[in-house]
């Protein structure tokens, strides 16, 4: 302890000080880290030292000239300081890279520089203040979704059911997690770009606080659109909202972009609490589009959306107060804030506030764009530059005036300002360069955006406003300013480009401009990469592990020369991946690519959480650049065996690419990672499409796209998917899907439901899913014919999957374009010799000339008739005045219907998916399980009915029907009308169900809404639409009148004005629906049924229980109740 220590001689050097300044001797002027002298001791008091004999004797302690007062504390040891030959070595200057090169004038010095990345300081100073300031709301609530077990309940249950039965369904409770999750809007206006370095330092602040569920970056565009997921975020009364504006672009003045942004700003402020974090001084917020007024804000409630908030401000009253029900409504309170822990603190409080408290802010108007022609800025371009100054005097801080002062001595870069900001002053704020770029002393220069320069004349002002003791101190100003830099270098990844005079620099020409720091020798070659690993470190690590054990991540961007902004950004991305990979800096080394870096990892280095940063960080940590390079990045474990690898397929959309090595894809199937939403796809060597993939690749689109691109969409196949085991899949249905999967040597083959494994032992694999159904499609299009003449053709293609194997790796889309493609190309080459008049012939070659299609694995059967230009086709076989085709047929139904009853679930909207339905059934299930009988278990009799088993109830409304005559009927009933109470806000529409509801009702139509789902959800649901329905009929509290039971449509024909009873007097009416139950309930009623079949199994199942009439979409519906006339006296 250092107390133990007894104080030397005064005067005598501290003995660490002594050991690092010769350890800096040995190595060449490098003096140790702590780390590295802390690790040196540590090894010398563990050294064996007996078998070098007995340690000499130790002198006698040499006893204190003076004697050492009682509480006399020793001085502090000095911190090791850098060798005499370093601190007298004169420092290398960096310069600036010039806006513009001109050639040299003759006779004028030139020299080589270097090019380096320098570190410029953070902007903001105090991130775990900001992050504190948000404790509020780090709170943890139930999840709607997760669930966990609880220990406590399920051992009651044991204890309450006894020891009989041999197994137990445990019990269940919700998950607890983050309360809110937050959107992080970040704006991409003109004059945002200054403002990236803070935003990006906020995000990652943000971010690493802990307080959110997650954190999600958006893109507002000038043009007023939002980029990124989850910008129509439903509002569930857990998401904030924070846009980081500094409220001068194009989207916040009238116009079409402003039109759209304020519409999305509305829309936000009424769904969830929204905030704009202002970058400027809040005094020169009067300038922007959001001028604030001071006041107090009041929350109803935790989490309360922006429109909800009451606002008082303090010097102008209301005349009403805007709580009360008959004050007009006016413009929503929006909160602005400045970075800054206070005011996100006061942020926090409001939104966390149970209601009731009120909270400082200052407050803007979400009413309306600004008008373009407003703008009550003062024009200083029409300022001299005495009149510029003392402007600027006047109403800026002190520190912004002395920062000025000193940017005058050299050029007024942005990463300048950061660094002269934080030499001079204490406490460095983003304010004080907002109030020097918003002077009007500036102007821009061409170069990466923050590059400035002083207006004539304002330069020398300036500087006869700084001290003389500050101009006469340049060189110390440099000094303290490269300070920073060598603090920083090797800490943190560069932010922007400079130069130094370098003899191995490949840049020839005069210096750029004066020089803005001075740095170390040492550290000017440390971040201009001119200087490798010492050979001692080489001569450690060559015997340690063979080269083939190092693995290599690759990034290489397209077009990054010539886009500082870009480079930057893909080098701190780079380094924060790799420090979310849990690499430290010992483990690898970066070397710096002209499109690109290349990262080579030491021996035995786990690269799967690599793998998972970059799939998990690397989009957002792009989302920021106006326009984002194309980017590769490939992470290969043998780099000599992998060196040359076929391209991937370059898709739409698609920006950046992941490639990885067939043994690390292993890895990342059989983790936990492999649950997430991403889909890797094999590559296979060129030329070789049967042979194993050589690697694996994940298409991640853009930064602020969809984490998983998909286009084009391949209609036949869905994946690929990862399962940990093949027999969860189960047996596909026969004649309708077949399952490819992967082999463990990467090849495909279909999967065998009884032994997908073999012999083997269960992996992880990929698998497809292949719809063998047949598809058809008809096409009326014009052929060439000889001496100029044209024919009219009529093409019926129908196709299906024969071999899903080679589908499959054939990797096609858009079946139904590239068949027709090939049709249109065979059949002109044969048209085009016969004459129009000879249509037999021309057919008849045509079925022998299209050959094999370009499709691998496909069965093809095509019919082409043939007419001349001008004359009506041929009808095709099969189809006259007995069989309407579909959409005549619904237009001939709907014409004789005066009342149209249109199921809710299918044709409105889909209340549960596949997953959230089975979910809902297995909730309701376990109610069942909780209610049972404990001799009913003992006994080992199922709950319910026993004709139907528990894995045939993918359903809620299946295990309703199921226990309709059980007395938990009731309780089941209860449950069922709160899950779909919960479901029905998040529920999505069907497409054109609006739209044809409203048809129907313009053309005279009565429309009822009907079906077992809960009446109360319905009406939920269908609130926000206003469609104009004649009524709304759901379950009924009888649970036997479910359908397939008629009372539902006789309740629902009753209400429409026609009787209940009996059903064969019933009115003229249709039904829409999409479930068995409801097609056997119409066909009980006598009334015609349309089926709307939205997917595979909801047609097959209505196909094989008698119902003729089906359509894939609503657009035939649509077009036929437009289509149709208002029905006399209606």
């Amino acid at each position: 302890m250092p107390s133990d220590r007894r104080p030397g001689p005064p005067g005598a050097p501290d003995p660490l000080a002594r050991l690092a300044a010769l350890l800096a001797e040995v190595s060449g002027g490098v003096p140790p880290t702590p780390l590295e002298l802390a690790e040196l001791l540590w090894l010398a008091g563990t050294m064996d030292t007996d078998a070098a004999g007995a340690p000499p004797a130790r002198p006698p302690r040499e006893p204190a000239p003076h004697p050492v007062a009682p509480g006399h504390r020793p001085e502090p040891a000095p911190s090791p300081r850098a060798p005499r030959e370093e601190r007298d070595a004169p420092r290398s200057p960096l310069h600036l890279p010039s806006p513009a090169t001109p050639a040299p004038p003759p006779g004028a010095r030139t020299e080589p520089h270097a090019t380096l990345l320098a570190p410029a300081p953070p902007m903001l100073r105090h991130p775990l203040a900001l992050q504190r300031s948000l404790r509020p709301l780090k709170r943890r609530v139930d999840s709607p979704v997760g669930l966990e077990l609880d220990e406590r309940a399920t051992a009651d249950r044991l204890a309450r059911l006894g020891a009989a039965p041999d197994g137990w369904l445990p019990v269940m409770r919700p998950a607890r997690e983050r309360w809110l999750r937050l959107f992080l809007v970040c704006d991409a206006g003109p004059t945002m770009p200054v403002w990236r370095p803070l935003i990006r330092e906020l995000r990652t602040a943000l971010g690493q606080s802990g307080v959110f569920r997650t954190v999600t970056v958006l893109r507002a565009d000038p043009d007023g659109t939002v980029r990124g997921h989850g910008a129509h975020a439903p509002g569930d009364g857990r998401s904030a909202a924070l846009v980081i504006s500094d409220c001068m672009g194009p989207q916040w003045r009238e116009g079409p972009a402003g039109a759209l942004w304020y519409a999305t700003l509305h829309r936000w402020a009424r769904r969830m609490p929204l905030a704009v974090v202002q970058p400027l001084p809040e005094h020169l917020w009067r300038d922007t589009a959001l001028p604030t007024v001071a006041g107090l804000l009041a929350s109803p409630y935790p989490a309360a959306p922006t429109a909800a908030l009451a606002f008082t401000p303090y010097d102008t009253p209301y005349d009403t107060p805007c709580d009360t029900p008959d004050a007009p409504r006016r413009a929503v309170p929006l909160p602005v804030l400045e970075p800054d822990p206070r005011w996100l603190a006061n942020w926090a409080s409001l939104v966390a506030a149970p209601g009731g408290g009120e909270v400082p802010a200052a407050v803007a108007e979400l009413d309306g764009p600004l008008p373009a022609d407003r703008d009550e800025r003062t024009d200083v371009g029409r300022l001299s530059p005495e009149e510029l100054v003392l402007r600027f005097r006047a109403t800026a801080s002190p520190q912004a005036f002395r920062l000025a002062g000193h940017l005058a001595l050299g050029r007024p870069d942005l990463p300048v300002m950061r660094l002269v900001h934080a030499a001079i002053e204490p406490d460095p704020r983003p304010r004080h360069l907002a109030e020097v770029i918003l002077s009007g002393m500036l102007t821009t220069v061409p170069g990466p955006p923050g590059s400035y320069a002083f207006r004539p004349g304002v330069r020398d002002l300036l500087l006869r406003g700084l001290p003389r003791t500050a101009r006469n101190r340049t060189a110390e100003l440099l000094e303290r300013v490269g300070g920073l830099i060598d603090e920083r270098a090797g800490r943190a990844p560069g932010d922007f480009l400079a130069s130094t005079p370098s003899r191995s620099g490949t840049l020839t020409g005069p210096a750029a401009g004066e020089a803005f720091a001075t740095v170390r020798p040492r550290i000017a070659r440390r971040l201009s990469g001119s200087v490798g690993p010492s050979p001692a470190a080489g001569a450690g690590r060559s015997g340690s592990a063979p080269a083939r054990d190092h693995a290599t991540i690759t990034f290489r961007a397209e077009g990054l020369a010539g886009h500082p902004e870009a480079r930057i950004t893909l080098e701190n991305a780079v380094h924060e991946v790799l420090s979310r990979g849990a690499l430290t800096p010992a483990q690898y080394e970066v070397r710096v690519l002209p499109d690109g870096y290349v990262v080579r990892t030491g021996p035995d280095v786990y690269l799967l959480p690599v793998l998972v940063a970059i799939l998990r960080q690397l989009p957002g940590a792009l989302a920021g650049l106006t326009d984002p390079p194309r980017l590769r990045v490939l992470l290969r474990d043998a780099p000599a065996a992998q060196a040359d690898l076929p391209e991937p397929p370059r898709r739409a959309g698609t920006d950046l690419v992941v490639v990885v090595s067939p043994a690390l894809w292993e890895e990342f199937a059989a983790s936990s990672a492999a649950r997430e939403p991403l889909r890797f796809r094999p590559l296979y060597p060129a030329g070789a499409p049967s042979a194993p993939p050589v690697a694996w690749f994940c298409p991640l689109g853009g930064p602020a796209g969809p984490r998983d691109t998909d286009a084009p969409a391949r209609d036949l196949v869905r994946g690929p998917f990862l399962i940990r085991d093949l027999h969860e899949l189960g047996a596909p249905a026969p004649g309708r899907t077949a399952v490819v999967h992967t082999r463990p040597d990467g090849s495909l083959t279909l999967l065998n439901p009884i032994q997908p494994y073999g012999t083997r032992a269960p992996h992880p694999a990929t698998y497809y899913v292949v719809d063998l159904t047949a598809r058809q499609a008809r096409h009326t299009v014009t052929l060439p014919g000889a001496r100029g003449g044209s024919f009219a053709a009529a093409a019926d293609l129908s196709w299906h999957v024969a071999d899903p194997v080679a589908f499959v790796r054939a990797e096609v889309a858009d079946v139904s374009e590239l068949l027709l493609a090939h049709l249109l190309d065979r059949a002109a080459r044969v048209t085009r010799h016969h004459p129009v008049r000879r249509v037999g012939g021309a057919q008849r070659e045509i079925d022998s000339a299209l050959g094999t299609w370009p499709v691998p694995g496909l069965a093809v059967s095509c019919s082409v008739r043939l007419a001349r230009e001008g004359t009506p086709l041929p009808e095709p076989p099969g189809r006259g005045a007995a069989g309407l085709p579909p959409a005549e047929a619904v237009a001939d139904v709907l014409s004789r219907s005066a009342t149209v009853l249109i199921g809710f679930d299918g044709p409105l909207a889909r209340l549960f998916s596949a997953h959230t339905a089975r979910e809902a059934a297995l909730d309701l299930l376990s109610v069942v399980a909780e209610h049972r009988a404990p001799r009913d278990a003992f006994a080992g009799r199922p709950p319910g009915s026993g004709d139907v088993s528990r894995e045939a109830l993918v359903h809620p409304l299946e295990v309703l029907r199921a226990f309709a005559h059980d007395p938990l009927g009731a309780v089941l009933r209860e449950r069922l009308d709160a899950l779909e109470l919960r479901a029905a806000p998040d529920a999505p529409a069907t497409h054109r169900s609006v739209a044809l509801v409203r048809a129907l009702h313009t053309s005279g139509r009565r429309v009822v809404v009907v079906g077992d789902v809960g009446e109360q959800a319905v009406r939920r649901y269908l609130l926000p639409y206003r469609m104009p329905l004649s009524g709304i009929h759901g379950r009924a509290d009888d649970l036997t009148l479910l359908m397939p039971h008629p009372d539902c449509l006789r309740r629902a024909l009753g209400t429409s004005g026609a009787p209940a009873v009996p059903a064969a007097v019933a009115p003229a009416a249709v039904v829409i629906g999409s479930s068995v139950a409801e097609f056997t309930a119409a066909r009980q009623s006598g009334l015609p049924f349309i089926g709307y079949t939205y997917t595979s199994a909801v047609r097959r199942s209505l196909r094989e229980a008698g119902c003729a009439l089906t359509v894939d979409s609503l657009d035939p519906l649509l077009d036929a109740a437009r289509a149709l006339s208002r029905p006399g006296g209606s």
